[in-house]
């Protein structure tokens, strides 16, 4: 190889090397102040929202899993995601804290439709805080 490919390779590979320890400083270095997760019986879904105002969504399946990395804000007991996954159970960028005896830690996280109701038809995440929301 001559030394100008070398130096090309070399370039890439610490960019990129650069690039995923930034996203990894970015995206999980900030405590999650809230843990919400669906179980479906054969894969399950879960948001974490942390500290930073970013959010990580999984939805993991039997032989796969993807990450959604995002950005949320909160007024009161609304989140709003600045992005969806392309695949799982979250499918509305609104979503809303409610109490609940229909989830098993007596909160739940529900996902509001376009007239700012909660769209009963898509499932609703148990809520297990981490840390005081901001």
């Amino acid at each position: 190889m001559t030394k100008q490919v070398k130096y090309c390779v070399l370039l890439a590979v610490s960019l990129i090397a650069i690039g995923a320890l930034y996203q990894a400083e970015w995206f999980g270095a900030s405590p999650v102040v809230l843990f919400a997760s669906y179980d479906s019986g054969v894969g399950g879904s879960w948001l974490e929202l942390r500290a930073n105002g970013t959010f990580d969504y999984t939805s993991a399946g039997l032989f796969s899993e993807t990450v959604t990395h995002g950005h949320y804000t909160q007024a009161d007991s609304l989140i709003r995601l600045d992005r969806l996954p392309k695949n799982g159970v979250l499918r509305r960028n609104n979503l809303v804290v409610r109490t609940s005896p229909a989830f098993e830690t007596g909160q739940g996280l529900w996902q509001l439709g376009p007239t700012g109701r909660v769209d009963t038809t898509l499932p609703g995440f148990n809520i297990f805080r981490t840390a005081p929301v901001k």
